[in-house]
């Protein structure tokens, strides 16, 4: 019986709260380890999302240019790809122009594969997406070559705070 009281619960000398205080604290911390208070960065305000979003809508109405393929204005310059003069057309009239190029075999298909190329590619099951071959690969854009309009987008969304 004796045993049982040393190790009872009640007692008070349970391990783990044997060295709190009654705050339920540990008596040894200091107020360097007290949890500091979570201060949330400076918010963008309102007015600064508004002048921004104005100076993106400026630019993108002055700046519309049209597709040298099928002759419509290009709303989403981010997908937009260039000829080889430099003129931004849709990404799917890339896609067109190069389904007008390539002979596609059975279970071929024009994909693009990033950096300004796009590939053939196998499918040896149609169901099957996973598993794939790129029979070949088609260099649309030069990768040394940066194109003005690109730096342009770019410059302007990079200065949105």
């Amino acid at each position: 019986m004796r045993n049982r009281e040393r190790h009872s619960k009640h007692r008070g000398n349970n391990w783990k709260n044997s060295s709190r205080n009654e705050n339920g604290t540990y008596a040894n911390n200091s107020s360097s380890q007290q949890k500091k208070h979570f201060v949330p960065p400076k918010a963008v305000t309102a007015e600064q999302i508004r002048h921004d979003e104005e100076a993106i809508r400026a630019f993108k109405s002055e700046n519309r240019p049209v597709c040298a393929h099928c002759g419509q204005p290009i709303t989403d310059m981010a997908s937009a790809l260039a000829l080889e003069n430099g003129n931004p057309i849709h990404f799917d009239c890339a896609l067109e122009i190069l389904d007008g190029q390539e002979k596609l075999g059975e279970g071929e298909k024009i994909s693009y594969i990033g950096q300004g190329r796009f590939g053939v590619v196998y499918f040896p099951n149609a169901h099957d997406v996973k598993h794939f071959v790129i029979r070949k690969i088609i260099e649309w854009e030069d990768k040394e070559h940066r194109l003005p309009w690109r730096d342009e987008m770019s410059e302007l969304y990079s200065h949105v705070k």
